[in-house]
């Protein structure tokens, strides 16, 4: 019997595990996460706009070990030792034979080092609470939002979608030093969301980066000074310390580059953000659907690692994306086909209620959304 240890448990750790309970095998698992419970992120800003529960979006990872049989352990990983094939956290330490890292992706804080304190972000379910929480006493606040991506527009559109219900004076702008807000997207698509996110009152400001802070004051590259501002970054992601340490290729973020079969070496694979897999020319972006695959499919080839046996490539398949915004409406990319409008918004709704994990809070977020 082998130890296979998971480090990570969001999407691509899930589904790993859930992967390794549905095959038969007689492995010791063993799932690692620094928190208590796995975060269902593609809906932390309907807690600001749309008044969403915070505890839907939480699954229990204790609830979920017992479900799948594995062992979880509440840690934070320092580091890896490949030759000693063993994970240290700072609880303990960790041995493994076969090893899954799906420790995700978080806010990256190296363009605003030098800030006297840190910028907000939107990395967590308590980010998005406090987030929440100060929106709603805060009056004649100036919220920039650093970065036009799509967290950065979905966070706008929610923060904006809240000031306007609460008739405060507060305000929102994105700053993006890009050309576009979105920039991965169509020029229609970009076209369709700056569109709405101006007509909302969200001010757009492309083109520029905000150079520094002190207090309630951002200054922006292009001489503008915000007053009253309170700032979010939304600028950029990295991958976690311990993966930034491990002596594999990476990407630009810090993904690791695997093979065609998700591995590193010999009984090591990544999974989810954490890992860099090239389709094509092209490296596949950071998305939900990838996530789960491609836990699935490395808790497929653990097995076979374990069983002698040759592993499988991994294929993808992209169903599309979404960008939502809190007025009901967006845009996005289904089965290849443009979509715009109220469309695009009720599939990603439905999608995530779907993959949303336990019964409880599928049918919680489905009556939420039915009001």
């Amino acid at each position: 019997m082998g130890k296979i240890v998971i480090i990570g448990g969001g999407f691509a750790g899930l589904a790993a595990a859930e992967g390794l309970a549905w095959q038969r095998h007689s492995h010791d698992v063993t799932l690692i996460d620094t928190r208590a419970t796995s975060q269902f992120l593609p809906l932390l800003p309907d807690i600001i706009g749309h008044s969403l529960p915070p505890g839907i979006l939480g699954y229990s990872l204790k609830t979920a070990a017992q479900r799948w049989g594995y062992n979880f352990c509440q840690a934070t990983v320092s580091s890896v030792d490949l030759l000693r094939k063993i994970v240290i956290t700072d609880q303990k330490e960790v041995p493994y034979d076969g090893l899954i890292i799906a420790s995700g992706s978080e806010t990256s804080f190296k363009a605003c080092e030098s800030w006297p304190q840190r910028p907000l972000v939107l990395d967590s379910i308590d980010d998005a609470v406090r987030l929440r929480d100060l929106a709603e006493i805060d009056d004649n606040v100036h919220y920039v939002v650093c970065g036009g991506g799509y967290t950065g527009v979905e966070l706008s559109s929610n923060l904006n979608y809240l000031f306007k219900r609460r008739k405060s004076r507060n305000r929102v702008s994105i700053v993006e030093h890009g050309p576009n807000l979105c920039k991965a997207l169509s020029t229609k698509q970009i076209a369709f969301i700056e569109n709405a996110v101006r007509r909302a009152g969200i001010e757009v400001k492309v083109g520029t980066t905000v150079a520094g802070s002190d207090q309630d004051r951002l200054w922006l590259a292009d001489g503008t000074v915000i007053s009253q501002a309170r700032a979010i970054w939304a600028a950029g992601v990295c991958t976690a310390q311990f993966v930034q340490s491990l002596p594999f290729s990476k990407t630009r973020q810090g993904r690791l580059e695997v093979n065609s079969c998700l591995a590193l070496e010999s009984g090591v694979f990544a999974a989810g953000d954490a890992c860099g897999f090239r389709s094509g020319k092209d490296e596949l972006r950071m998305s939900v659907q990838f996530a789960l695959t491609q836990g699935w499919h490395a808790a497929s080839n653990i097995l076979r690692y374990f069983e002698g046996r040759n592993l499988l490539p991994y294929s993808p398949m992209d169903p599309g994306w979404v960008v939502p915004l809190a007025n009901g409406r967006g845009c996005g990319k289904i089965l290849g086909m443009e979509m715009f409008g109220r469309l695009p918004y009720v599939l990603h709704t439905l999608i995530c209620i779907a993959r949303s994990f336990g019964l409880d809070n599928r049918l919680q977020l489905a009556r939420h959304y039915s009001k």
